[in-house]
């Protein structure tokens, strides 16, 4: 068996599935008749065409059936790519304003409870939204919290701070809710307490965390996600083999890749894992590691989780 063939039959688990960046082409295409039109808006070059796709498909998922039809589309490109367990991040103010939120989740969750893959939902909420919105995002949170959604992702406005969202934090920690966040820039000590207190931190620096930071990430077990890919497509990064992500592996701590925008970045996650071993030292048991570290960190019942991890070593070993 060659190495593609191996990492092609891999079992695979991506913990941020961006919805509007992953809906398929072929999808995309079905829901429209502009198909000229589509194909330009298609061609990825810059910041601008990657808003412009997420308002296409923001555009396209105009009505339930819409959102229903995408949902299956993207569930049967997961099970292609031999996902075992996935997260898909969804932002519910990028829906067309005539939806119902509740609609809109309770559509998704019921395509996703149809289907035989374990998939859960986590909700995008942005700092620059109306108060009403988030506060009708934080009632969607805690009405369907491990019941299909299991965490927030909290996305600040580069101008504002994360202090600003104390409170918010307070009662996140308060109620044990798994809460994940960017860290863009340095650490104040007004603001660890929210990235220490997270379940998983979105990790954008181009620098190697310092030594404290990497201490209390392994006492804490917080998992470091690494969206090399697309941190490269923005080029963020001029030169990945020198990325330092390999290091902090070998010193125990907790990571996971993500592909985030599968569809905008042209990717899918058997690419992301061969640029684990084209760019980077991985082999197949540093795989292995990498998503049991995962698995066990899951925000999921423990009888779920643990099926998960015994259908995880049982694909893998036959690898072997």
């Amino acid at each position: 068996m060659t190495l593609f063939e191996s990492l092609k039959l891999f079992p695979k688990v991506d913990l941020h599935i961006d919805y509007f960046g992953s809906i398929p082409k072929s999808c995309i295409y079905e829901l429209t008749n502009e198909v000229e039109k589509v194909d330009d808006i298609l061609e990825f070059e810059s910041l601008k065409d990657y808003d412009n796709q997420k308002k296409l498909v923001s555009h396209l998922l105009n009505s339930l059936d819409n959102i229903c039809f995408a949902t299956k589309e993207l569930i049967t490109k997961l099970k292609s790519d031999n996902l075992i367990y996935g997260e898909i991040f969804i932002n519910l103010d990028l829906f067309h304003r005539n939806l119902n939120k509740r609609d809109i989740i309770k559509t998704i969750l019921n395509v996703i409870k149809k289907s035989d893959l374990e998939l859960n939902i986590v909700l995008m909420i942005e700092s620059n939204v109306s108060k009403e919105s988030l506060y009708n995002d934080l009632d969607i949170l805690y009405e369907y919290y491990k019941k299909g959604i299991n965490g927030v992702y909290f996305i600040k406005n580069k101008q504002e701070n994360l202090d600003s969202y104390k409170a918010l934090f307070d009662k996140f920690i308060k109620d044990d809710i798994d809460y994940i966040v960017l860290l863009d820039s340095k650490l104040t000590n007004q603001n660890k307490e929210i990235y220490y207190n997270a379940k998983r931190i979105i990790y954008n620096l181009f620098e190697i965390p310092s030594d404290n930071f990497l201490n209390i990430i392994r006492e804490e077990e917080i998992i470091l996600e690494f969206p090399v890919t697309h941190q490269n497509y923005f080029n963020l990064y001029d030169d990945l083999s020198n990325h330092f992500v390999y290091d902090l592996f070998k010193e125990n701590i907790k990571l996971c890749f993500t592909t985030i925008d599968m569809t905008i970045l042209d990717t899918d996650m058997l690419n992301e894992y061969c640029k684990l071993f084209n760019v980077f030292p991985f082999n197949l048991h540093d795989l292995v590691t990498l998503n049991l570290n995962i698995l066990n960190r899951l925000n999921i019942k423990d009888d779920k989780k643990n099926n998960l991890i015994d259908e995880f070593k049982e694909k893998a070993n036959e690898l072997f």
